[in-house]
């Protein structure tokens, strides 16, 4: 951890002056942003690619979830604090900011997991639309993406959020959960199940994160650790935000999967009319954004969590059925048997 720490300072030192640049790409890289932003723009455009992309996204980041919990390691702005490598006379004071402060374990890193599974699904169709135009694009694409994770590792190390080797397995893992969900047999697989099925999966997934969590508990460590020391060692409690917290993390993705196992894997779909369908998407986004901003924060805690679940649940289900149902090009059989050319 020390020579990660002194990496890391070297960084701060190197990059000070890209600073504004950098907290935009973290930014723009929360997975939180990006799933309400870059999922729904997708089911805007095809409800064949969101399905993929939602199905991706939602696995890896309860995996990332699970393993946050398991390995329970440090972030950089509260080790520094914590650990015995330094004296009080030596101990170095990390520049903070409201980007640094986020309050679940450190290991793998969330923000490249997840923008990883992203970044792998979108590259991943322009790749198949750019061959016709050969390999020099696809080399080009390529080069954005591994530039692109380059850049969220250098932003995530900056702002004191992550050590250099959480944010290389959170690529890693986020490659190899994008890989596993993406076959085309692991969709089949789960199109072939019935809709209770599919459900019982879900309910499987949340008991092994309670099992997890309670475990923990029965052990005597204390599953909100790492809440405990965002509060302790954050210079200011207004930069923490409660929907960053791994608990709030499987609501959100609980109320989407379920929404998911509902109307299961799109193998095939009508294309789009997109003059209809991204108007109707940036309606339903923004309705969201509303809706979560009016999140009742007041009225206890089971109220909190029921009504995030419960906003994630419709809207996933809206993106995958409503969308569809009111914009895509419905062809008229007739008129494709009268538009095949006649055989003299």
């Amino acid at each position: 951890m020390f020579g990660m720490f002194v990496f890391r300072s070297h960084l701060l030192y190197s990059f000070s002056r890209y600073e504004d640049f950098l907290a935009l790409v973290t930014k723009a890289f929360d997975p939180k942003i990006l799933f309400l932003t870059v999922i729904p723009l997708v089911a805007g455009l095809s409800t064949r690619i969101y399905s993929r992309l939602l199905l991706s996204v939602l696995l890896t980041e309860y995996f990332n979830t699970l393993l946050k919990w398991i390995l329970a390691e440090d972030r950089p702005f509260w080790w520094v604090r914590e650990t015995k490598e330094f004296t009080t006379l030596n101990r170095p004071k990390l520049y903070q900011n409201e980007l640094t402060c986020e309050p679940s374990p450190g290991n793998p890193s969330g923000h490249l997991m997840t923008s990883t599974t992203y970044l792998y699904v979108i590259f991943s169709v322009l790749e198949e639309a750019g061959l016709q135009y050969g390999k020099s694009v696809v080399i080009a694409l390529r080069i954005c993406y591994y530039l692109s994770l380059l850049l969220i590792s250098i932003s995530r190390m900056y702002f004191g959020c992550h050590f250099l080797h959480q944010c290389i397995i959170g690529i890693l893992l986020g490659v190899a959960m994008t890989k596993l969900t993406m076959s085309l047999s692991f969709e089949k697989y789960l199109t072939k199940m019935t809709r209770k099925r599919r459900l019982a999966y879900c309910s499987l997934i949340c008991m092994v994160l309670l099992l997890v969590y309670w475990g923990q508990k029965l052990f005597g460590i204390d599953p909100q650790w790492s809440v405990k020391m965002a509060f302790k060692w954050c210079d200011d409690p207004f930069y923490l935000d409660p929907s960053t917290t791994l608990v709030f993390s499987i609501i959100r993705l609980t109320g989407s999967l379920v929404a998911f196992a509902i109307v299961g894997p799109v193998l095939k779909s009508a294309p789009l009319d997109w003059k209809r369908s991204i108007p109707l998407t940036l309606i339903m986004m923004t309705i969201k954004w509303i809706a979560i901003n009016y999140t009742p924060r007041y009225y206890g805690v089971i109220i909190y969590y029921l009504y995030t679940f419960s906003i994630h649940l419709l809207f996933t289900y809206c993106y995958m059925r409503l969308v569809p149902a009111m914009a895509s090009v419905v062809v008229d059989p007739r008129v494709q048997r009268n538009s095949r050319p006649k055989i003299n």
